[in-house]
């Protein structure tokens, strides 16, 4: 296989991934029991400015690209396609209205629980990729070189930190926030077995073979 056929097959793969992660927010917005610490933030904002969630989403990701750069953590074409067209694929899902807004309380366990799940799929996609970190792993390095502290430490006080502002702002703070930070990396590790499973093929191991992968330490 040609490897510019790799690479664009490659990036096509992303956009994938990327579009699974806006319909597992979608879902986790409208089953109304909490979102993940950074959609607290988006939400807030949305709500106190009437800017579109995905429209928000790209404002926040585009400063947190800038305040990762002037900390020397250079942003990739997949950074950028992270900020840009998560927040695109939120605003295109809500204004097609195919995602159910639940009302009994099992249904928006269930809906929220599936908007988790496809999260993670989505993220395992986007990242099995191998073509660069997305906008808050930036600034998780660029913090963590300028800080001289642990990842998971800084990864933590960026979560609470968004999470606070963004309840500050009225944004929906819950029981899903919790089961966010609890369940997405299991659904994360399971998207990985699947994609790895998948990578066995002839046609999959072909489309990976021979592509340089970015290091998200550079």
């Amino acid at each position: 296989m040609d490897i510019r056929l790799k690479v664009v097959l490659r990036y096509i793969w992303i956009m994938f991934g990327l579009f699974f992660m806006a319909n597992g927010i979608v879902f986790l917005v409208r089953a109304q029991i909490g979102v993940s610490p950074w959609d607290v933030l988006h939400i807030g904002i949305s709500q106190h400015t009437g800017i579109s969630l995905g429209k928000v989403l790209q404002g926040v990701g585009l400063l947190v690209v800038v305040i990762s750069y002037v900390f020397h953590v250079r942003p990739r074409l997949v950074t950028l396609m992270n900020m840009y067209f998560v927040g695109l694929f939120v605003d295109m899902i809500n204004g097609m209205s195919y995602i159910p807004q639940p009302d009994a309380l099992w249904l928006k366990f269930a809906s929220y629980l599936l908007g988790v799940a496809i999260c993670g799929f989505g993220t395992a996609l986007y990242i099995s990729g191998n073509r660069g970190a997305g906008p808050r792993d930036s600034l998780m390095l660029a913090l963590t070189k300028a800080t001289s502290l642990r990842i998971g430490v800084v990864r933590t006080m960026m979560e609470i930190t968004a999470a606070t502002i963004g309840f500050i702002l009225g944004g929906p703070l819950g029981i899903g926030t919790l089961l966010f930070a609890l369940l997405v990396g299991v659904f994360i590790e399971i998207g990985f077995a699947g994609i790895g499973l998948l990578k066995r093929s002839s046609f999959f191991h072909a489309m990976w073979d021979g592509i340089p992968t970015y290091s998200h330490h550079q």
